[in-house]
């Protein structure tokens, strides 16, 4: 993939700092100088000097460190440089230790090998549990992935709703129960020194012992919505880590069910929301 500027200002600067403020990270700036990546007006460079007129272009390498998997990806959204895709149960995001050949990343990497792009590198950008449903933003290459990190105010926030357990009280709250490392190492519980963790809900219903919640992070803790709904006595259904498994349901009803970001490459504001899955219980 091949990305070009055109230097403006009057001032002379260089060839990294035209770069940097184009939102490529150091670490990719090295690596493009490296591999002899950067042309500055059609001819390979450096670091130079770069006078107004001049245009500068870069291509990204590509990568073997994702391997592509031919497994469906339910694709919501495709900008040129994103995707916004709904990631089913049972998917790890990434690969781990025991599956290394098919996550959603590997998924994402299929698919835009299917579109052509030689050895993609997709990067998550909202990872999920692997029984957590909904959601998921993924940067198509290493440039989006930087220039989205290093974005001040990328309006990128995420919303979740769930089935748990009871009728939380109040009906609308905020968790504020700091969260550790269960002697496990698997589970996290409310520990006086933990990390501080922040969870907004809203209850939208009650029926039969269930109760429908909205939910927003103001702190992104692993297992968070499931570790602070636990602690508070309302465990998300389906969850056998947390204490609420159902046999009526293979996984947690947990879903990333809205998505809301600004593409740094254009400055256009993006908001994709999700229905309440069918296969969840039914509220009045």
């Amino acid at each position: 993939m091949n990305f070009s500027f055109q230097y403006s200002a009057e001032r002379a600067t260089t060839v990294k700092r035209v770069l940097a403020r184009a939102g490529v990270s150091h670490r990719l700036l090295t690596r493009l100088f490296n591999e002899q990546l950067v042309w500055r007006n059609g001819v390979v460079t450096t670091n130079q000097e770069v006078i107004h007129g001049d245009k500068i272009r870069f291509e990204l390498p590509p990568s073997d460190l994702v391997t592509p998997s031919d497994g469906p990806l339910q694709v919501v959204l495709e900008l040129p440089n994103w995707l916004i895709v709904e990631k089913p149960a049972g998917l790890a995001s990434v690969p781990g230790p025991s599956n290394r050949e098919d996550s959603l990343l590997n998924r994402a990497a299929g698919y835009l090998a299917a579109a052509g792009i030689d050895g993609p590198q997709p990067a998550i950008m909202t990872r999920l549990d692997r029984d957590t449903t909904g959601l998921v933003l993924i940067a198509k290459h290493i440039f989006a992935q930087g220039k989205l990190d290093q974005q001040q105010d990328a309006g990128l926030q995420k919303q979740y709703r769930a089935v748990v357990a009871g009728t939380p009280a109040p009906a609308s709250g905020q968790i504020t129960l700091p969260l550790g490392k269960a002697e496990d190492g698997i589970h996290r519980e409310v520990k006086p020194d933990g990390q501080p963790a922040i969870t907004d809900y809203q209850v939208t219903a009650s029926q039969n012992g269930l109760s429908l919640v909205t939910i927003q992070l103001e702190t992104g803790r692993t297992h968070q919505i499931r570790a602070h709904f636990a602690a508070i006595g309302h465990s998300v259904v389906g969850d056998p880590l947390y204490g609420q498994p159902d046999e009526h349901y293979p996984h947690q009803l947990l879903q990333a069910s809205r998505l809301q970001f600004t593409d740094p490459f254009t400055g256009e504001q993006y908001d994709q929301q999700l229905p309440v899955p069918a296969n969840w219980p039914t509220f009045a």
